[in-house]
């Protein structure tokens, strides 16, 4: 497929999804023709980068305010004193 630049420009995304779909895209500008084609590309998640989501170890945040830690705690023996007792 060969447009002119103006086509493709009114038609960018059409033209751009024929590219993804695989179909080899010609645009001609000022005399000089530019090919579009999809790389392939693996799945999102290859493509995934990791970014680190805290700092410092999450142990840390807890333990730095002792009051909000004894209210935890608190917390938690009540709530496991509720549950049944396993073996």
């Amino acid at each position: 497929m060969a447009v002119t630049a103006t086509k493709f420009r009114k038609d960018l995304f059409q033209t751009l999804d024929k590219a993804v779909q695989g179909e080899s895209v010609e645009v001609v500008y000022k005399g000089v023709t530019i090919t579009l084609s999809a790389k392939p590309s693996g799945s999102k998640l290859a493509r995934a980068v990791r970014r680190p989501t805290l700092l410092v170890p999450p142990d840390s945040i807890v333990e730095s305010d002792s009051e909000l830690m004894s209210e935890l705690e608190k917390k938690w023996a009540e709530e496991s004193a509720g549950l049944p007792k396993l073996g």
